[in-house]
């Protein structure tokens, strides 16, 4: 193989490695930002229900959702936005909330994001 052949080859490597480090960056980034939203609507409904708490459920294994509307509505939190700027689905988006023992609730977030195609994985 000559020389010139040698470096094309390193240098497209090269390439290729730093191509898959930024999009990994890039990743890694968008998921945290989506992570913190998701940990905003968590506090919002926690206040919720401080304010609700009728509405959380009553037995131990029950669970109960609110909309990520209905947290807007009340002024609990303001408008989701992706991370390109545009809002994200109030109405498919919520926080469940679980009865797990007697005086603790699970709570967790379910965000939706359409125009660009987030959406919370299980176990997130």
């Amino acid at each position: 193989m000559s020389k010139k052949v040698t470096i094309i080859i390193i240098f497209g490597l090269l390439i290729i490695i730093v191509l898959y480090s930024v999009s990994r960056l890039i990743s890694s980034n968008k998921l945290e930002y989506y992570n913190k939203l998701e940990k905003d609507m968590i506090k919002a409904s926690k206040d919720y229900f401080l304010d609700y708490n009728n509405y959380l459920p009553k037995e131990i294994d029950h669970n109960t959702r609110v909309l990520l509307s209905a947290l807007v509505i009340e002024e609990y939190i303001e408008k989701i936005k992706d991370i390109n700027n545009n809002d994200c689905n109030i109405t498919k988006s919520y926080v469940e909330v679980e009865k797990i023992s007697d005086k603790e609730y699970l709570y967790k977030a379910h965000l939706v994001c359409d125009k660009d195609n987030y959406e919370t994985k299980d176990g997130e």
